[in-house]
């Protein structure tokens, strides 16, 4: 499983409540722009944090209403597979790649 960096433009959203400037316009644009980075560094963590509840004795009945999911979709998280919203998302996004 490789290990993405959490993107850089989220580090500043704290700041990004000030008074308007261009520099605000700037980092939230780029903070938009970044936002499939964030969705797969989140996929990744949630991937990890659930494989370790799940090895630490942790149960997929006890997991799934916490994580508002299945009990299927625990093993799937902890396993890595997409769902078939991400899996459309990500051919689309190929398609639209090409």
């Amino acid at each position: 499983m490789d290990d993405p960096k959490l993107p850089a433009p989220f580090a500043a959203l704290a700041d990004l409540a000030a008074e308007p400037t261009t520099e605000q316009a700037r980092k939230l644009t780029a903070a938009l722009k970044a936002v499939p980075e964030l969705q797969r560094w989140l996929r990744v963590q949630r991937q990890r944090t659930t494989r370790g509840l799940l090895d630490a004795g942790r149960s997929r009945e006890e997991l799934a209403p916490i994580l508002e999911v299945s009990k299927q979709r625990v093993s799937d998280i902890a396993s890595g597979h997409l769902n078939s919203a991400a899996l459309a998302r990500k051919a689309r996004s190929a398609a639209s790649s090409d």
